[in-house]
């Protein structure tokens, strides 16, 4: 139980810490045949010294792997090596046929889903899996405006 609340609020910091520096864009939409101008905006270019770039790479680098672990088993109908530790997963679902679906976005845009049930019933689907945590955490950052719940499963 406390490992789980530690876990709780662990994950809890990670959303915030990322969620916070996220900037906020309104996208207008324009109607067919509407002639309207384009206009530029100018860009915000920030310089920062290769010094403090490095202490950030340093500070990335030394982040506590966030994970789940769990038993869990692959799909009926999946076959694919599970010979990975780490697992992006991008959707959890109590219904098997909603995990299909998302497979079948995710698979028809290119990615490699599968679908993976644990011990409780609860359908996982992973986008991608890795054996460095590191390479886990970089594939959840480029796909946190899509998915800004994804999180690292690890099998027990």
């Amino acid at each position: 139980m406390n490992k789980t609340i530690r876990l709780i609020v662990a994950l809890a910091i990670v959303m915030m810490a990322t969620s916070a520096c996220k900037t906020k864009q309104k996208i207008a939409e324009i109607p067919a045949g509407a002639n309207i101008e384009a206009k530029s905006t100018p860009k915000v270019v920030e310089t920062t010294p290769v010094v403090k770039e490095a202490v950030v790479k340093e500070v990335v680098s030394n982040e506590p792997e966030v994970t789940r672990n769990e038993n869990f088993s692959l799909v009926d109908g999946e076959s694919a090596s599970m010979n990975y530790k780490y697992h992006v997963v991008v959707g959890s679902f109590s219904k098997q046929d909603n995990a299909k679906g998302l497979k079948t976005t995710l698979k028809a845009e290119g990615n490699n889903a599968l679908i993976v049930v644990n011990e409780k019933g609860m359908y996982r689907v992973l986008i991608a899996s890795f054996n460095d945590y590191k390479e886990a955490h970089a594939r959840i950052k480029q796909i946190s405006t899509r998915f800004p719940d994804a999180w690292v499963l690890v099998k027990k």
